[in-house]
């Protein structure tokens, strides 16, 4: 609804009770001293300025809403101290976060979520998803989350479990400069971690080219011979290509640095006889280590074990720094209160560096006191989006208070990830006695490099017009829109082994990778074994790993908001959309396709579809009303979801691939919410929703062979359903007596139930199509004894989800405290497969504190504990731990002065 139409609720009220409830003042005890004197309340508005935020506005916004949405201020998730968007929304009712990175709405996967900057889209630099990893967006730059989880017209329809729009602090009312310095430590990192030397820009969360793949071997990937060919039977050519490498990534254990963490915000804004014009500016600095303790198994069977076991596992240490820093500039021009304009850039950037130190068993090649293995790998990667935005706001008074917004952006989001390092070692024995350690002997290829690029522009544009009625008892706005986007990505990736066919026995022994193949080592001829058709270089590089994706989406909106009587309010509409994607993978190393152009129109998706929506609100009186949303959306395939090319998905280190078949989810979605808002603050909500899935995009095991990773399937389900209660409340404890008006309790707990009908052996002989797309994977002819649940659960669908936090605000303004609990419901992560369960990620509770001092108007000392049960973190199947994670308990203490 336009903003400048009346409240439905009066802000008088409204304001009083969000004080009231976040900041421990009684509505009557603040009518009952309204006559103290003037300094004394020119000091309890000091205190309100300081706590404020936007918690006020938050619940206006909320009410006000024609469809179901939770929103989360910047006062509170400062409150929680989360440090950035992903940590935040799994405070949210219904919200689950997996692997830091991607939200799950109501057990709904990150693929049945969509994400916007400030109502816009933004790209991604996961070269797996299209989805945006929400850990990129820090706490400094948002001034609220907006999770909308009933769908209306002028929202994306690729729509399932919710959208979430990060909406980015905006030009400020007035003079503001901020600083903010901090610093943590983890408890995990009581151990030395295992580091080595990278680039002398890391602290900058920067690559010098240190890890950069040379001309000198791109040159030999991308000639005639290729890596593999003739180039390998030249001595000096051998030469040359190992020693163009970076072979100083030998790790050592050294003590781990305590993090540390800085921002700097200015903004002002000046009142002129032409305008006003505003601006921001901000950047932010975050230096951090993680030292944790990891066990992960693959291959779930009796290879080398009486009952079941895995194939593989792994047991070490992980050491991970984290390098992330932001930069804002907004600039904003206001004219006459009815015309706004505003420009937004945002740089973000996030490094990842992380050393994996683990002893490795595999029943083929392991045998106790005999060989042992152990294998180090190195993972580095930088992820950054540069976004600009210009939008506009336009009220027309003389028009029947006419109103026109429209928005333009263009975003990139870069990945790159050098110098990936995977070395396995054999450790020796004589009759249980260590003797030697070298470069594994057994596999043909013992030392892997890799190298990955991703590229991905986004361009967006859209306007939004609304005409307002106003008669005898009601109000009528009636609204239309476009919504235009473009999206391209290219993104490639350059894998190959060293093997030790290559390299003379006398050389591989050691246990530093930097020491074996030392300029020493790699300048002297006996290095490398003379034998005929023995190349030191296997090309990893398959067909696919490079390629080229894009999508386009035309969209037009038309709804309705009917407001009556102060008592209903109907809201409806249809958006349509028109959609076109495509994917074209290339031949290894070349600019070549991999399929031919018939095989590329196969998996064009090209769509051209209505989207209903209407939702309806019973208005009981003035702090009571109910919700009740019906509408229909569609979930499409991913980019990479009908590329036959495996590629390794970094979340689960599994190989993937899709299916060309693939086709969109539709879903019918409902949701119906009471909600009150009591006079002294509290509120409650209790919300039941229902969505009915065709087609579900769901992941299936595939067989690994001999031991390799396991490899995942993306392809269609038959049907799925998903229906629950979410219950959200917040509470002071005035009730007891006013001396508790101080403290509050507030929390949210959903509890939901959801199922998948593969489709396999159905009464009627037909195959599913999701059996189509399991022979075709397989080249089988039947797979009934391929998945071991053909009905179950959704992946990662937990079936409860809790969030409590209780919190004080002492009445002299000084200090404030909150205890926060998280909790999930075990959820399936991976299917099982060949009689095997499912893999299930066991629940996590999360206990943090957070208490904050205000020693004047302008300073804060705030204090974290975070993760204060340190609980383990486990996914299992078949009671083994499939992958597990120590975690340790951070404390973190930060200073900000303001004025």
């Amino acid at each position: 609804m336009n903003s400048n139409k009346p409240s439905k609720l009066a802000l008088s009220t409204l304001n009083c009770a969000v004080l009231a409830a976040l900041f421990g003042w009684s509505v009557n005890t603040a009518a009952a001293e309204a006559d103290i004197q003037e300094q004394e309340i020119e000091e309890v508005v000091a205190v309100g300025q300081r706590l404020k935020g936007s918690a006020g506005a938050v619940l206006q916004e909320r009410q006000n809403q024609a469809f179901v949405a939770d929103i989360m201020g910047a006062d509170q998730i400062s409150r929680t101290g989360d440090g950035d968007a992903a940590s935040a929304l799994r405070r949210v009712t219904g919200l689950t976060l997996v692997d830091g990175k991607f939200i799950y709405v109501r057990g709904l996967g990150e693929r049945y979520s969509s994400t916007q900057l400030n109502s816009m889209y933004v790209p991604s630099p996961d070269p797996t998803r299209s989805v945006v990893p929400l850990d990129l967006f820090p706490s400094e730059i948002i001034e609220s989350l907006s999770v909308q989880k009933s769908f209306s017209p002028d929202m994306p329809a690729h729509f399932g479990g919710g959208n979430v729009n990060i909406r980015t602090k905006s030009i400020p009312s007035d003079f503001l400069f901020k600083v903010q310095v901090g610093s943590s430590y983890n408890t995990s990192n009581s151990d030395s971690g295992y580091f080595y030397e990278g680039g002398d820009d890391d602290w900058m969360g920067r690559d010098d080219g240190t890890r950069a793949l040379s001309n000198v071997f791109t040159t030999a990937l991308t000639s005639d011979a290729g890596l593999e060919g003739n180039i390998n039977s030249t001595l000096e050519e051998r030469k040359k290509l190992i020693q163009s490498l970076d072979w100083n990534v030998g790790i050592s254990k050294e003590d781990v640095d305590p993090a540390m963490s800085f921002s700097v915000a200015v903004g002002d804004r000046l009142e002129s006889e032409i305008g006003t014009f505003g601006v921001l500016a901000a950047v932010s600095y975050d230096n951090e280590w993680e030292v944790v303790q990891e066990q992960s198994g693959s291959s779930l069977g009796s290879l080398g074990c009486e009952n079941k076991c895995f194939a593989q596992y792994y047991d070490g240490t992980s050491t991970e720094q984290n390098v992330r820093w932001s930069g804002t500039l907004n600039l904003g021009y206001e004219f006459n209160s009815n015309h706004r304009f505003e420009l937004t850039n945002i740089a973000l950037h996030d490094m990842s560096d992380r050393v994996r130190n683990r002893n490795y068993y595999d029943a083929n090649e392991t045998e106790e006191g005999v060989t042992e293995l152990r294998r180090v790998d190195i993972s580095y990667e930088e992820r950054e989006m540069f976004s600009s935005q210009l939008k506009g706001t336009h009220n027309f008074p003389e028009l029947n208070n006419l109103f026109f917004d429209w928005y333009g952006g263009l975003s990139r989001a870069n990945r790159n990830a050098p110098g990936g390092l995977d070395v396995v070692f054999q450790q020796n024995y004589n009759d249980g006695v260590f003797e030697s350690e070298q470069l594994q002997d057994v596999a043909a290829t013992n030392i892997t490099r890799e190298y990955q690029v991703l590229h991905d522009d986004v361009e967006t544009f859209g306007w939004n017009m609304g005409l307002p009625f106003y008669g005898d008892g009601y109000e009528l706005e009636l609204k239309i829109g476009g919504d235009f986007s473009e999206k391209k990505r290219d993104a490639s990736n350059v894998k190959f082994g060293i093997t030790h066919r290559g390299i003379s026995d006398e050389f591989t022994f050691g246990n530093n990778i930097s020491d074996i193949f030392a300029d020493a080592n790699t300048s002297n001829d006996a290095f490398y074994t003379s034998a005929t058709g023995s190349g030191i270089f296997d090309d990893g590089t398959t067909d696919g790993d490079k390629y080229s994706a894009a999508h386009k989406l035309d969209a037009y909106y038309f709804m309705a908001d009917y407001f009556f009587e102060n008592t209903w309010r109907i809201t409806g509409g249809v958006r349509w959309e028109d959609f076109k994607q495509v994917s074209i993978g290339y031949q290894a190393h070349s600019n070549l396709f991999e399929n031919t152009l018939e095989e590329i129109q196969d998996v064009v998706i090209n769509e051209d579809t209505f989207f209903p929506s209407l939702a309806v609100t019973y208005i009981m009186d003035e702090e009571m009303q109910f919700r009740l949303n019906v509408s229909e959306t569609t979930i499409r395939p991913d980019l990479r979801d009908v590329s036959t090319s495996f590629f390794v998905d970094p979340l689960t280190e599994f190989l993937v691939r899709g299916s060309p078949s693939l086709q969109s989810s539709e879903l019918t979605n409902v949701d119906f919410r009471f909600e009150w808002y009591m006079a002294t603050g509290n509120n409650l909500s209790v919300a039941l929703f229902y969505k009915d899935i065709e087609n579900p995009i769901e992941m299936v095991e595939l067989a690994g062979v001999g031991g390799a990773s396991p490899q995942l399937l993306t392809a269609n389900a038959q049907s799925g359903k998903l229906s629950g209660i979410e219950v959200d409340f917040l509470t002071d404890f005035g009730f007891i007596n006013k001396d508790w008006s101080s403290a509050f309790l507030s929390g949210n707990v959903t509890l939901s139930d959801s199922s998948v009908n593969l489709g396999i052996n159905d009464s009627d002989n037909v195959d599913s199509l999701f059996e189509t797309q399991l022979k075709e994977a397989l080249e089988a002819d039947t797979v009934s004894n391929i998945v071991t649940n053909n009905k179950r659960r959704l992946v990662g669908h937990s079936e409860w989800v809790a969030n409590l936090q209780m919190g004080y605000d002492s009445d002299d303004g000084f200090h404030s405290t909150s205890v926060i609990y998280n909790v999930f419901g075990p959820r399936i992560i991976v299917p099982g497969t060949r009689g095997n369960e499912d893999a299930e990620e066991k629940s996590f509770h999360s206990l943090d504190l957070v208490y904050s001092y205000f020693p004047n108007f302008n300073s804060k000392v705030n204090f974290k504990v975070k993760n204060i049960l340190g609980q383990e973190k486990q996914i299992e199947q078949e009671g083994l731990t499939l992958w597990g994670q120590e975690t340790g308990t951070e404390f973190s203490l930060s200073y900000s002065y303001e004025f």
